[in-house]
């Protein structure tokens, strides 16, 4: 969800930097960024601590460790240009340095694919392993769980076109949605139609139990490779997922 940074608040920034010019050109862009329209949740982060950092007198222009597009408040919030994308200990420097350059490596190999970078991404390995061409990418970023039930090859989904007998399983996908709190369970049935129950996003139990009931299970994912096999198992395409979670 985007957020819109309040005028005082840039005015301040930019007052305090030379009209911005003594920014981090990331920062820069950001701060022009929000004088014409609303950022992101990460975004506003950003400009809020940029704000908190100016008038302690503790923004530093340089890079952390010299490492290209990172930089570090007091706290030891990292950031990857205007994206938070850690915390460091503070603690152990050479562990901070390590941490910095392998969160500086994801960030790059985000980049170079063209995929979003959030703190999410960063800690996924099935995002990470995804294929710059994969069309999962909305699903990627939005899924939360698969939950799947074993059911007799009789009672299975089967595609009206099938040319052979759909495995023997029954699976949903669980989305988060980002407009609004809220998870969407979606499973596609026989017939085509996608059928969609709703929940809060405080209400994982509530979902958990009424999936549960129905014989569900979550199923375990460790990577791109997995993800795939069911994202493609439960039948559901990008139009489907990107128009249920619209």
């Amino acid at each position: 969800m985007n957020a819109v940074i309040p005028y005082n608040k840039i005015k301040s920034i930019l007052d305090h930097t030379d009209g911005g010019r003594s920014l981090l050109e990331p920062h820069r862009r950001l701060v022009r960024k929000a004088l014409l329209e609303s950022v992101s949740r990460d975004g506003a982060e950003v400009i809020d601590w940029l704000a908190k950092s100016i008038e302690r007198g503790a923004y530093r222009t340089e890079f952390f460790r010299n490492i290209e597009h990172l930089t570090r408040d007091a706290k030891g919030l990292l950031f990857w240009k205007e994206h938070l994308i850690g915390r460091l200990s503070l603690v152990d420097p050479t562990h901070d340095e390590r941490e910095a350059r392998r969160l500086a490596g994801r960030c790059r190999e985000l980049e170079a694919k063209g995929f979003p970078i959030t703190s999410r991404a960063l800690l996924s390995r099935e995002i990470m392993e995804a294929p710059a061409d994969t069309p999962w990418k909305q699903a990627l970023y939005a899924y939360a769980q698969f939950l799947t039930k074993a059911v007799p090859p009789a009672q299975a989904p089967q595609p009206a076109e099938a040319e052979q007998p759909a495995r023997a399983e029954r699976v949903r996908a669980v989305f988060w949605v980002s407009s609004r709190p809220e998870m969407r369970v979606l499973e596609k049935q026989a017939d085509g139609a996608v059928r969609m129950w709703r929940f809060t996003d405080k209400g994982s139990k509530e979902l958990r139990d009424s999936m549960s009931a129905e014989g569900f299970e979550t199923a375990y994912i460790d990577g791109y490779e997995a993800f795939d096999r069911l994202i493609s198992g439960s039948r559901l395409t990008p139009h489907d997922i990107a128009r249920a979670l619209d």
